[in-house]
């Protein structure tokens, strides 16, 4: 009898989570978990690695956002994404490495994903990055491309998108397109140099984050740049 209450209790439980929006193309909701195949391309190298992300619910945040919603993101190598939830979309606005005892708070909230009404083509913003892919090959005193940061220019260019992904086939997806422009000093030679960076990024309803193509492209003496994808390959909640 024991046994049958708690099961019972479960069930009702589980029945009082609140269901994933077919509106919602970032959900937050506790407990939803993606794995993803992360493809990297260098030099003429690929590597295929494992990388997934789950939902760990709401958080309490001090200061700022102490009134916000606030929802915590954990990724496989032990990252923590503080993202803050309103009407108008998903935002970041903290990150914590397994190294850091605290989440570090950008400098303004990160746009992620518009929410509702707010999402449609031709909606645009900014969010600041680093080099996913250049690098150098020999040992120099040339500065690190990851070390600095640029802006990419984020648009929303389709909302009717079909995508084939291991996980499967996803219709009326939302495709993201950004560019930027990132400057790093190649050599005495040839002084500055500025590369192309492409990122495109297809949102699921319901789901999420179902694929994302990195484009950095370089071929010089001492540095070379390349690509990385991820693509969805189950989700779960």
């Amino acid at each position: 009898m024991r046994y049958l209450g708690l099961v019972l209790l479960f069930i009702l439980l589980q029945g009082c989570e609140e269901p994933v929006s077919s509106l919602d193309y970032f959900p937050l909701n506790d407990g939803l978990e993606w794995e993803y195949r992360v493809t990297e391309s260098f030099a003429g190298d690929s590597k295929v690695r494992p990388y997934s992300v789950s939902n760990q619910g709401k958080v309490d945040v001090k200061g700022e956002f102490s009134a916000s919603q606030v929802y915590l993101r954990r990724t496989s190598d032990g990252t923590d994404y503080f993202i803050l939830s309103d009407e108008t979309g998903r935002y970041r606005i903290a990150k914590r490495t397994l190294v850091e005892l605290r989440p570090r708070f950008d400098d303004q909230p990160r746009m992620i994903m518009s929410y509702g009404e707010q999402l449609s083509i031709g909606e645009s913003w900014q969010v600041e990055t680093r080099s996913y892919s250049v690098k150098g090959i020999s040992s120099h005193s040339l500065p690190d491309p990851a070390a600095k940061t640029f802006n990419l220019a984020y648009e929303i260019t389709a909302t009717d998108e079909t995508v084939r992904v291991p996980a499967g086939v996803f219709n009326n997806c939302v495709k993201v397109e950004a560019k930027g422009v990132l400057e790093i000093y190649a050599d005495p030679r040839l002084g500055f140099q500025e590369i192309q960076v492409r990122q495109t990024e297809w949102y699921a309803p319901g789901v999420g984050l179902i694929k994302l193509i990195r484009e950095e492209p370089m071929d010089l003496e001492l540095f070379k740049g390349g690509s990385v994808s991820f693509e969805l390959i189950s989700f779960s909640d």
